[in-house]
């Protein structure tokens, strides 16, 4: 028996999120049916990172464990079974002990917005066509490294042991018609990039102050937080792992 980390990358937008659900096509149970067509055998994979409905990746992992003869020209042949919204990018041999979930030292998001209307970023992008003042949103950014208790920005309908994230990096970047937020955590909670931007926005509109941005935070109360923002503006971009492969 052998452990496989399976790269993916991936649209979301037709899937109603990662993980397997009933009477949902998501993005887990589609590999799985791939690696069931092509080995002709059920295989279970448990993922890194459960993206919501929406949600697109740059780059998820999952693991399996397989006594069958895996190779890399499978690659091409999963890819071939799979809808061309998935793209398997890579399949590793990793020890028995790695976890693509718990192993994972580092996760990557960014999120899209453009302020012009696109018709060639529909869905890959928001469009959000209102004045921001950057040094605001920016100010409010460089904030999120100085907290680890991230509760007001979680939604309450999850279960999880600790709010507490260690944020390492959190930055927007401007260009002339578009603007996007990146940020690097240990971990995230559900829905935590989509408020941590919907509230940013109103910061810079100047709907709320940096004062306010400040007591939200402080407050751990998820009803202040503006978690309206769509999910098709959102990335996971990277995953970072011990030396595995």
């Amino acid at each position: 028996m052998k452990r496989y980390f399976i790269e993916v990358s991936y649209d979301g937008a037709a899937f109603g999120g990662f993980q397997i659900q009933i009477n949902q096509q998501t993005i887990q149970g589609s590999i799985e049916n791939a690696l069931a067509t092509l080995y002709r055998a059920p295989i279970a994979l448990t993922g890194a990172s459960r993206t919501d409905a929406g949600v697109h990746a740059l780059q998820n992992f999952l693991h399996f464990d397989s006594a069958l003869d895996i190779q890399a020209k499978h690659i091409y042949n999963l890819n071939a079974i799979l809808p061309n919204s998935i793209v398997i990018k890579g399949m590793y041999e990793v020890p028995m002990e790695a976890h693509a979930r718990f192993d994972a030292i580092k996760r990557s998001y960014l999120y899209k917005i453009h302020t012009f209307k696109n018709p060639f970023l529909e869905g890959r992008s928001w469009y959000y066509p209102y004045p921001v003042d950057h040094d605001l949103m920016q100010a409010a950014a460089d904030s999120l490294l100085t907290y680890s208790n991230f509760e007001s920005f979680s939604k309450k309908n999850t279960q999880v042991n600790t709010f507490d994230c260690k944020v390492s990096k959190a930055y927007w970047h401007w260009d002339t018609q578009d603007f996007s937020f990146h940020i690097d955590s240990n971990r995230f909670l559900r829905g935590m990039i989509r408020g941590l931007v919907g509230t940013m926005l109103q910061v810079g509109r100047g709907i709320i102050s940096l004062e306010q941005w400040h007591e939200i935070i402080a407050t751990k109360d998820e009803q202040k937080v503006d978690f309206s923002t769509p999910a098709h503006g959102l990335y996971l971009s990277a995953i970072e792992y011990p030396s595995y492969f």
